[in-house]
């Protein structure tokens, strides 16, 4: 199947959800994180076997704790119809779609970056196209596979969420290219190309992410939870804590802290 077919298909399967209430949608959305919650254990085997990256164990904790915590994220939230008003200044807040997104996804996180991108896009009523790392193919597909089983058990079109097979660098560009929004994870390289495309896009990098302590918080703990967040599924995570930012005039007592 082409590009363009897949593309024409995601379009008429986000013309059919167009009437769906903020509970249909929302309840696609649990199911498609369920479906997931549940396959985490085979689906961090075949990850760590297809892409020899990462740890098995670390990655059913991802695939449980993502799902998990990305519905706890999404649940509560308006994303259909109008979504606020204030009528004191006479504004309404309306929520539209933007339609058909294409995400390019990396070997790292070959089943929570689908899953996290379609539980998004899906939550705002709009399909997806995920063009997955090619080194972590069989388990991207073996992931989109499992929500379109739950979108189909639920009366819902399976082409909201479709995938690119036998992936090239031009089927990618052509995705980015021809879809209406496009969410980019992997490389500054990747980044570039994404902002290149000619279509709106959010690119996803490598981050040296801070974190800042309040005065009085167990640095030595936080210490500890930052060696474990960065050494995470062997390494690989890029939002891992890489810089603790504190007070300065409790540098002695830190600095002393780290020497017991």
């Amino acid at each position: 199947m082409t590009i363009q077919n897949k593309i024409d298909r995601a379009r008429a399967a986000f013309e059919q959800i167009s009437d769906y209430t903020q509970e249909q949608v929302d309840k696609l959305v649990y199911e498609s994180a369920k479906i997931i919650y549940e396959n985490a254990e085979p689906l961090a085997k075949m990850a760590v076997e297809e892409t020899r990256l990462g740890s098995y164990e670390d990655k059913i904790g991802k695939n449980t704790g993502t799902a998990a915590a990305f519905w706890d994220y999404l649940k509560d939230k308006k994303s259909v119809g109008i979504i606020n008003e204030d009528p004191s200044i006479g504004l309404i807040e309306a929520a539209h779609p933007i339609g058909v997104i294409g995400a390019i996804t990396p070997a790292t996180n070959p089943t929570v970056t689908p899953l996290g991108n379609f539980m998004h896009a899906l939550k705002g009523k709009n399909a997806i196209i995920i063009s997955p790392a090619p080194r972590a193919e069989k388990t991207s597909t073996k992931t989109v596979d499992l929500i379109r089983e739950a979108l189909a058990k639920n009366g819902a079109p399976e082409d909201l969420i479709q995938i690119v097979n036998d992936v090239t660098i031009e089927k990618s560009q052509e995705l980015m290219a021809n879809c209406d929004l496009v969410i980019a994870t992997g490389g500054s390289g990747l980044t570039k190309a994404a902002y290149s495309s000619g279509t709106p896009a959010y690119g996803v990098g490598p981050g040296n992410t801070p974190v800042i302590l309040d005065r009085g918080y167990d640095k030595k703990a936080a210490a500890e939870m930052s060696v474990e967040s960065i050494a995470g599924d062997n390494g690989m995570l890029c939002d891992g804590d890489n810089l603790l930012l504190y007070p300065e005039d409790e540098e002695a007592e830190t600095f002393a802290a780290f020497r017991e």
